[in-house]
């Protein structure tokens, strides 16, 4: 395993990242909240070597993160309530549920109805979009039901994925230690066209989230 110091990272480096994700490896990244196992969301090859180093449920979908809604409009649709809460929270830590488009599928679908997207304000992933052109998966890193790192070292993650073979094909980004937790996630109902909270994440929107949720609710 490969770890870059991120705050020592030349464009070369970007240049070489792109290059191991062009080629189904994966990555091991800093978000605004904690670390990510990321890879390209296109390729059916990586996004399965994601699941085994996980020991993931194939059965669970996984969340992408996207350099703009652009990115997505080939796998999900986007409606005008969605278009809103991106407007006023994208970048951050909101993982928003997309209804998925039914004449494609990828793998980190896992057949759901629906892909989990969000942009990311961590300068790390602006940096890499400018390199790539397709969406990064963005689960957390470390063995599923665990918990998320917020820190990470050659060590330990040696550690905890001790049981995946292709430690090799693997770039870890170290940004020191992170503020932890998770993305809030959430979908709009397609009737009545509230917002329900899917999962209550742990970071510093959560109450402006929350209350433009409840004024939103309270109009429909």
């Amino acid at each position: 395993m490969k770890i870059l110091n991120y705050h020592d990272m030349t464009k070369a480096d970007y240049e070489a990242i792109k290059e191991h994700l062009d080629s189904s490896n994966l990555i091991i990244y800093p978000t605004e909240t904690s670390y990510a196992v990321g890879a390209n969301a296109l390729d059916d090859k990586a996004v399965k070597k994601i699941f085994l180093l996980k020991k993931r449920d194939s059965l669970k979908p996984l969340p992408i993160v996207i350099k703009n809604p652009a990115m997505l409009l080939n796998i999900a649709y986007i409606k005008k309530g969605e278009e809103d809460l991106m407007s006023i929270f994208w970048p951050g830590p909101l993982t928003i549920l997309f209804e998925a488009r039914a004449d494609k599928e990828y793998l980190f679908q896992s057949n759901s109805k629906y892909v989990g997207a969000r942009v990311s304000s961590h300068i790390f992933i602006e940096e890499l979009f400018q390199e790539i052109d397709y969406p990064i998966i963005s689960t957390s890193a470390n063995i599923s039901s665990e918990e998320s790192l917020n820190e990470i070292s050659e060590n330990e993650l040696d550690c905890i994925f001790a049981d995946y073979s292709d430690k090799d094909g693997i770039i870890a980004i170290n940004d020191g230690k992170l503020a932890g937790g998770c993305s809030t996630i959430l979908k709009i109902d397609g009737c009545t066209g509230k917002i329900k909270i899917v999962r209550e994440g742990n970071n510093n929107i959560k109450e402006r989230l929350f209350c433009c949720i409840k004024n939103i609710n309270n109009k429909k």
